[in-house]
């Protein structure tokens, strides 16, 4: 049976991700009230039980009106659409299932999704899971692109999977001077303004540039699941990082180092501090995502930190309303020139 739990009922939700072994931060309340502070929707947990099968994921639930390509053609209320929280997610699971099993789940959660006019719904799948797996089959899956994890499971691991070139830049940096230091948000400012510089370096849309109502909310909320690190030289910050804490990995969440000191090495000493911290918290995984392309000069930066470390990211569609699915895109091929269909992604959001 399905059951769909609001943002509202905290205690519960966390309840239940956390009963699952697999859990890990982007599942909980406080992360994906974040995302509703960021303007993402409204959160709610997909709860599934069946026999001695469990199930559960975290969907961003979003008007459709409230996009700027719809906002003078639809009404408030009258379309809506939901994805995974930004970061990575899908389901966890818990019990052996059948086919049976998630085809059931998928038939209650159209039922859901049709009475409460939700046109489809978007998977950002977890790398370190391979929760893929679960709704191939029953969901449009397609390989994304590859991300990275460094292997924390011993400081001995994490030396041996390091790249020779990539020993010789920790090294620099800490022949240069650069130190690493960690706190829980007392320097916000500093994370800030690296991390918005790197953005504008980067030409990175509006949605990289979050509020300080959202980072204040992960200071207060999430102290226990997050640590900021920042490679200090001559004694001002230069590189910065925010992770989150998971019982078994660390998450690479945001970045950013100032362009002028990039050749001291800042990142190479932040990141290799980071999978030794990761390792003295007992996770076995520090995972640093991909590039900001399938390809590109930042998913090879991430690589020389692990030789083995290559992860695959899927992403998934469903259409619960082909119908509106179809108008929504015609609306956009009859009102924007520049349209593209998605056809990996929710294709009217194109």
């Amino acid at each position: 049976m399905l059951e769909v739990i609001s943002a509202l009922n905290t205690e519960k939700w966390n309840s239940i991700v956390k009963s699952f072994s697999s859990w890990d931060v982007y599942y909980t309340i406080e992360y994906a009230q974040s995302l509703e502070i960021h303007g993402d929707g409204r959160a709610v947990l997909m709860y599934f039980q069946r026999n001695a099968f469990r199930m559960c994921y975290v969907l961003m639930v979003s008007d459709i009106a409230d996009s700027s390509q719809f906002t003078s053609i639809l009404k408030k209320g009258q379309y809506f659409d939901c994805s995974t929280p930004y970061g990575y997610g899908g389901p966890l699971t818990e019990g052996s299932y059948s086919k049976d099993d998630i085809s059931v789940f998928i038939s209650e959660l159209n039922e859901y999704c049709v009475q409460n006019a939700i046109v489809s719904q978007f998977i950002r799948f977890h790398p370190l899971l391979d929760n893929y797996a679960v709704f191939d089959g029953f969901c449009d899956v397609h390989y994304h692109k590859q991300t990275v994890y460094i292997d924390t499971s011993s400081i001995e691991t994490i030396h041996k999977n390091i790249e020779g070139k990539n020993r010789n830049m920790i090294r620099k940096a800490i022949n240069n001077g650069v130190k690493i230091i960690l706190d829980k948000g007392e320097r916000l400012d500093d994370f800030i303004r690296i991390y918005e510089s790197s953005m504008k370096k980067n030409h990175a849309s509006d949605y990289y540039y979050f509020s300080d109502k959202y980072y204040r909310h992960l200071i207060e909320k999430m102290s226990v699941d997050l640590v900021f690190l920042y490679a200090i030289y001559k004694e001002d910050p230069v590189a910065s990082a925010l992770f989150f804490i998971s019982p078994k990995s660390m998450h690479y969440h945001l970045s950013g180092t100032l362009t002028e000191f990039r050749h001291l090495a800042p990142s190479n000493l932040l990141l290799h501090e980071a999978a030794t911290l990761a390792c003295s918290l007992g996770a076995n995984k520090l995972h640093l995502g991909g590039g900001v392309k399938a390809v590109d000069s930042l998913l090879e930066f991430k690589k020389q930190f692990n030789k083995l470390g290559a992860k695959s990211f899927y992403i998934g569609a469903n259409i619960f309303m082909r119908k509106e699915f179809d108008y929504l895109v015609e609306i956009r091929r009859q009102t924007d020139e520049s349209f593209c269909e998605d056809k990996l992604m929710i294709a009217y959001r194109g």
